[in-house]
């Protein structure tokens, strides 16, 4: 590449203080091959020009080996190609090799040059007054005021053409009567161009006598004088060749007024008019005075003449109180859709009066003989199809020069938006990823505002209000996806209502669970019962094939008689897939696979197994029937065993709930050690058939009478823990190296009898006996909670009978619901599950992180222990 490069600029002079062309000279110290140049000019830092001159080229080869060249290269612009202006110059050395100029960058030189063109300006004797000669000839000379670089002089243009015969720069002039008017221009001209010289407009001034005209329309003496376009018109005139310059014109009468002072120039007249109006009909002088302001020569020309006057002013339109006149865009009246009333129009002044007056809005019309029309709006004439109809009055007059005056209304009629809601896409149904764009326009007056939502979310997508009766809101969507799938609304509102549409909106897509559940899922069933198995799902379309498989050999069980799977669907997307499998036997406690396929993608399969659930023995002991407090002692022992069994089952149904998928997950469920087996760890719990199996359960077959009851223990997703009497053990936890049990190695009788002990049994054998560890207590007779369906336990027992109340006798505890009861002398009383209040010698539980509430008192601390 170029070595060195480097560029000057010099000015070629034939003489002093003038300029003929410039050199351009560029160099560089080494390159390889020989130097090709490439020159350009910018003038007054403008874009960059190329110089289309050949250059001129002088290489020298350097000593050694390889061998390099110093090269040179010129080029020479005349000055005529560079023109006005501040020109700066810069080149490209480049190897000459292909491309080789891409391979440089310019090399600009310093020193620019910079070209102005002459200026010139005339002088003219006698001097000029108002751009006229006073007299009949001049004598104007034109020289320069700048030289100019280059060297300029100073020249005669009429129009492009230089004056000839004009030596010096002296013009004569002379009126003529065939060329009033002499033009031309002194410039400087030089080697760049001409500059934009001095213009130089010769005129000479005079007024002939007793050549004013005045005249009347058709030259008649009387007149019907109109307004507007069709006034009288009187007019003053003088030729052309009797005046210069141009006169003025003036007007004088006796009691007439008039307008539209109009002075133009028609033909080879000069010619003034104007409209006479006069108030009261009669005999009036009018007085035309022109005058050459130039040589100060004043003419005057008068007239008579007779006029009958229609109405001054336009029409009135009244409505609501309002007076409208005239036609002014201003003229608007608001009314809602439906108004009833009158509008009247009038005419007033003009001799005679005005005769058939007519008023129209739209298509309605009313009509009077004389200056008045009054339209009647009757209920549902007024509807929104006439916003921005044009009511005008007009009328007539004997005179016949009243047809233009009018005065106009325009209505603004105020209705609730009219709305249309549409897309891009033609049909409502879209492939994930689809981005259509949600057109939702409305007309209404006032402006209406715009939403487009969401229906099922609620969600507003997107707003606008404009003050536009028309207004358009568009919404580019997101990439859709499954859940787009809704029903969305566009909504036009104002003061007068509200309109929706609404726009059914699918998206095509696999079908997916709804809910982030652990599969394979456990579900419990007793042997010869029902197994239901609900599953919500969403995805479009709905499904076409639903498919139940046994896993073990590969069954397909979809068309059994005791298998049956179906899909009900809910709000789209959404759905469910529900299995019931009727008179459970042995073989079923295996492993199943649902197929759910809708033609979108691949199928949706869902796993679950099937628990044997064993039913609790209750022991019968009523054969002993000597004595009523045998029987009842009997009868107790037998209810606490079923109780602890229950509760027990009770509390690992709940651990297990807080362990299941996200719709079910408790939100406190870290808090909790894990003593019991779970599926996810391949194993499942056996559970009684009095565990709550709403947490288990599908969404579909959830018993609406499970949900009504009241939980009675504080369960760990409430955030509460269960209060235990003071003889449970404490500490009490599975060693850390024990394993999970199996459902083999756990029996229904003691499924938890690692993790209890005999202190928690209880027994009903005294008086003073109480589950308090259960969360109730009794007064001085006895507590029974027999089972969710209730039991009565002889004279002077407590009856807890269901989730909502406890019936007892007196003397007794009474737990009633969430709130709280207060049931008497010596009572305990569960008020929430924030504390009990009790009486004196009672259990007090008062929240999660305990309290120490005196003597004899039972303190639940934490899930780790009790301090009793």
């Amino acid at each position: 590449k170029p070595k060195n490069p480097s560029c000057t600029v010099r000015e070629n002079t034939a003489v002093p203080g003038d300029i003929e062309s410039v050199t351009v000279s560029c160099s560089t110290t080494k390159v390889y091959p020989e130097a090709k140049c490439s020159f350009e000019r910018t003038t007054n830092g403008g874009a960059s020009v190329t110089i289309n001159k050949t250059p001129t080229y002088n290489p020298t080869a350097l000593t050694g080996t390889p061998v390099y060249y110093r090269s040179e290269c010129s080029v020479d612009v005349p000055v005529a190609e560079l023109g006005e202006g501040t020109h700066s110059f810069s080149a490209f050395i480049y190897p000459d090799v292909t491309d080789g100029i891409n391979l440089v960058t310019a090399t600009t030189a310093s020193t620019t040059v910079t070209l102005t063109l002459p200026e010139a300006s005339y002088t003219c004797t006698p001097e000029m007054i108002q751009g006229y000669f006073n007299g009949k000839s001049a004598r104007c000379t034109c020289s320069l005021t700048s030289d100019g670089y280059p060297k300029g002089q100073a020249q005669w243009y009429r129009g492009s053409q230089t004056v000839p015969g004009v030596p010096g720069g002296v013009l004569d002039l002379t009126f003529s009567g065939s060329s009033p008017v002499e033009i031309g221009i002194c410039k400087g001209v030089s080697a760049i161009g001409e500059s934009p010289g001095s213009t130089l407009t010769a005129q000479f001034a005079f007024f002939e006598q007793d050549t004013v005209e005045l005249t009347s329309a058709d030259d008649n003496s009387t007149f019907d004088l109109c307004d507007d376009n069709n006034q009288i018109p009187v007019t003053c005139a003088v030729l052309k060749g009797n005046v210069i310059p141009a006169p003025t014109f003036s007007f004088s009468q006796t009691n007439v007024l008039f307008d539209n002072l109009q002075e133009r120039q028609v033909g080879s007249y000069y010619k003034n008019q104007i409209d006479l109006r006069p108030v009261y009909g009669g005999i009036h002088q009018v007085i035309c005075t022109v005058t050459n302001t130039i040589i100060s020569e004043t003419q005057r020309k008068e007239i008579s003449l007779t006029f009958r006057k229609p109405p001054p002013l336009p029409p009135k339109i009244t409505i609501t109180g309002e007076t409208y006149q005239d036609v002014n865009a201003l003229n608007r009246l608001t009314l809602a859709a439906g108004y009833t009333g009158d509008m009247t129009c009038r005419v007033e002044g003009g001799y005679p009066k005005a005769h058939t007056t007519q008023l129209t809005c739209g298509s309605l019309t009313a009509s009077g003989g004389e200056n008045v029309a009054t339209l009647k709006f009757q209920a549902g004439q007024l509807t929104k199809d006439m916003d921005g109809t044009e009511c005008r009055c007009t009328s007539q007059h004997a005179t016949g020069c009243y047809n233009d005056k009018e005065t106009s209304l325009t209505l603004d009629v105020n209705y609730a938006p009219v709305v249309t809601f549409t897309h891009d896409y033609g049909l409502s149904q879209f492939n994930v990823g689809d981005t259509p764009t949600f057109t939702c326009t409305a007309q209404g007056n006032p402006p209406p505002s715009l939403t487009i939502t969401r229906k099922r979310t609620d969600q507003q997508l997107a707003g606008v209000q404009r003050n536009l009766k028309t207004t358009e809101l568009t919404k580019i969507m997101e990439p859709l996806d499954c859940l787009n799938t809704d029903v969305y609304v566009c909504t036009g509102q104002n003061i007068q209502g509200v309109t929706t549409i609404e726009n059914n909106v699918v998206v095509k897509c696999p079908q997916q669970l709804a809910l982030n559940i652990n599969q394979p899922e456990a579900v419990k069933v007793v042997l010869a019962e029902t197994a239901k198995v609900g599953v919500e799902i969403y995805g479009y379309p709905t499904p076409h094939l639903l498919t139940l498989m046994r896993t073990r050999y590969n069954t397909n069980l979809t068309g059994s008689a005791r298998h049956l799977i179906e899909y009900s669907p809910g709000q789209a997307p959404f759905g469910f897939v529900n299995v019931i499998i009727s008179d459970v036997v042995e073989e079923d406690f295996t492993n199943y696979t649902i197929a759910v396929d809708n033609g979108v993608g691949d199928p949706l399969v869902y796993t679950f197994y099937l628990v044997e659930e064993k039913q609790e023995e209750q022991k019968d002991d009523s054969d002993d029937d000597d004595t009523v407090a045998t029987a009842v002692g009997a009868t107790v022992a037998a209810v606490v065993v079923l109780v602890i069994a229950v509760i027990v089952v009770v509390l690992v149904k709940r651990y297990r709930a807080s362990r299941k998928s996200k719709a079910f997950t408790s939100s406190r469920e870290a808090n909790y050690t894990d003593v019991f087996p779970d599926p996810a760890d391949g194993y499942e719990m056996p559970v009684t058939e009095n565990e709550g199996e709403a947490s288990r359960k599908p969404k579909a077959f959830t018993p609406s009478s499970e949900v009504n009851y009241i939980d009675i223990f504080p369960d760990p997703a409430d955030g509460y823990e269960m209060p235990v009497n003071e003889c449970e053990e404490e500490g009490m936890q599975p060693e850390a190296s024990a394993p999970p049990l199996s459902p083999s190695d756990i029996s229904l009788e003691q499924p938890y009898e690692s993790y209890s002990s005999p202190q928690q049994q209880g027994n009903n054998d005294t008086d003073n006996n109480s589950y308090s560890h259960l969360s109730f207590g009794i007064g001085e007779e006895k507590s029974v909670y027999a089972n969710k369906a209730g039991h009565g336990t002889g004279e002077e027992k407590s009856v807890y009978a269901n989730k909502a109340y406890n019936d007892t006798g007196e003397g007794k505890s009474v737990y009633a619901n969430r709130a709280g009861h207060d049931i008497g002398e010596e009572k305990s009383v569960y008020a929430n599950k924030a504390y009990n209040d009790t009486g004196e010698g009672k259990s007090v539980y008062v929240n999660t992180a305990g309290h120490d509430i005196g003597g004899e008192k039972s303190v639940y601390v934490n899930t780790t222990g009790h301090v009793n």
